[in-house]
């Protein structure tokens, strides 16, 4: 008999922000001046950033008997001398108890969109998720113009939760940028403070 992949679970918790793991002390907002390193015509360059990103609970999800606990997240990053935006993403981080995978999804404005997958411990303060364009599990996907002028091939985050009540991420996104032999490593470092607490998820507040 084929195993049931219908029936969702019954019972579980619905408090979210009591079944995050590791992206528990993600949930709240957070500011932080960072360093990106992209291309430019003559190179590479290497310029500073100030970053506010938002994590919000959401409540659990579930595909049959897959039970998933998130976050929505919004990143907005300006350089240190524009008012125009810099940097916008959304996405979603999801935590799987069951398996202890993570999943980061994200969304650029600029016809990019991607998912990311990795593994943590439910108490890890380090973790890692990966992108590998073509996969058809944690893959990436670009328009025409990224994807013939800034292909994105891979793409790596390592988030670190400190003792300080702080977190820091370093971003590697590999790209074969037209006419250069060799892939360039776009790379983003942050370092970032809790400027706001959570709030429960929409189903525990009543909303």
């Amino acid at each position: 008999m084929a195993r049931d992949i219908y029936t969702e679970p019954e019972g579980f918790d619905l408090d979210t922000l009591r079944n995050l793991g590791p992206l528990a002390k993600l949930a709240g907002a957070w500011e932080g001046q960072g360093v990106d390193t992209h291309p430019v015509a003559d190179g590479t360059k290497d310029e500073p950033f100030r970053e506010r990103a938002v994590f919000e609970p959401i409540d659990p999800q579930t595909n049959g008997p897959q039970l998933l606990y998130g976050l929505r997240y919004h990143i907005h990053i300006n350089k240190l001398d524009e008012r125009l935006t810099f940097h916008d993403q959304v996405g979603y981080w999801l935590w799987e108890p069951a398996t202890k995978i993570l999943l980061q999804t994200l969304t650029i404005p600029r016809g990019q969109i991607a998912m990311a997958m990795g593994t943590a411990e439910p108490d890890a303060r380090r973790f890692t998720v990966r992108a590998t364009l073509g996969s058809p599990v944690a893959g990436i996907v670009s328009a025409t113009f990224l994807n013939e002028n800034f292909r994105t091939v891979e793409y790596s985050l390592t988030l670190t939760v400190n003792d300080d009540g702080t977190f820091a991420y370093e971003q590697d996104t590999v790209l074969q940028v037209a006419g250069r032999p060799q892939p360039f490593h776009h790379v983003d470092r942050n370092l970032l403070r809790r400027t706001a607490g959570p709030r429960p998820n929409p189903v525990v507040l009543g909303d």
